[in-house]
């Protein structure tokens, strides 16, 4: 079955809403979420899961109608697991905070809801880092994820405090989306080493509770492997001087995480009695609808 919808999102408002639930977890995305929110503003429903933001989050979210609601962090699997069970739309689409779809993927996400196809379960689309206050180069290889799925057919796993990816059942087909998500969330050094920091102390804290253990081969090596993959393979050299710093850190952050593995290894080896400390604090399961 195929229904008309708008793809303007300063439409009439006489235009049927597109039936997508747009979810978000976030805290302290201020600075990025009117951009990340105007583009889906005529979206039948927008989500909230926030854990204790400071500066405008809320307000800004407020503004655009969204349903917002507290949730202490629990990892970022299980936050976003809280945000989609609480849509109510047959298509979700998944944004982070620092997120933002152009207009050529608006209108592809827009299509592809009204064509509905049953075969169809999900939408593909690139991902484009911006740094220093310009975006990284298009004939770069870019990450692609699944971000737009028929909501009955996904879910998230709990035990995915970090990198977390939408669990599709099986069968379907995933059509690959044209247009960009353009992420600003490591537009700067200091955003980009904050997080390198803070992801991997929570990638080898999971590495740790999957049984992984560190390797000296590993921590030898890793950073000159994932620098040329980053920035030969996939093509960051045509970034410039921005796409060499991108590469360098995607590798330093790949050697932190063996570095913290080992780290965390020896300190237990040497005080066997001394528990380990979560980086990402003590879990709770206090929610709160605060819209």
């Amino acid at each position: 079955m195929t229904h008309e919808f708008s793809t303007d999102p300063k439409g009439p408002a006489e235009s049927l809403a597109i039936p997508v639930s747009v979810f978000l977890i976030t805290k302290n995305c201020g600075q990025w979420l009117d951009q990340v929110l105007t583009p889906v503003a005529d979206f039948a429903e927008i989500v909230i899961v926030d854990s204790g933001s400071t500066d405008e989050t809320l307000a800004i979210a407020a503004r655009y109608g969204a349903r917002i609601i507290h949730q202490d962090f629990l990892g970022y699997g299980e936050q976003k697991q809280i945000a989609l069970a609480q849509c109510t739309q047959p298509w979700v689409l998944n944004l982070d905070g620092d997120e933002v779809i152009d207009d050529e993927l608006r209108v592809a996400m827009i299509q592809l809801v009204a064509d509905n196809e049953p075969a169809v379960m999900g939408g593909l689309v690139r991902f484009r880092d911006w740094f220093v206050g310009v975006p990284a180069s298009k004939a770069t290889r870019a990450i692609t994820r699944v971000r737009l799925f028929r909501r009955a057919r996904g879910h998230f796993l709990s035990e995915q405090i970090v990198h977390e990816s939408i669990q599709l059942d099986p069968g379907g087909r995933i059509v690959t989306l044209p247009g960009w998500v353009e992420h600003f969330g490591v537009e700067s050094v200091s955003l980009r080493t904050e997080k390198i920091n803070r992801y991997s102390t929570m990638r080898a804290e999971l590495d740790a509770a999957r049984g992984k253990r560190h390797s000296a081969l590993k921590l030898a090596t890793i950073f000159p492997l994932r620098f040329l993959k980053n920035y030969l393979l996939r093509r960051a050299f045509l970034s410039g001087r921005r796409g060499l710093i991108q590469a360098m850190a995607s590798a330093y952050y790949s050697f932190l995480i063996e570095a913290k593995k080992f780290e965390a290894q020896e300190r237990q080896r040497l005080n066997p009695d001394q528990k380990s400390t979560s980086a990402t604090g003590p879990t709770s399961s206090k929610t709160k609808e605060l819209s």
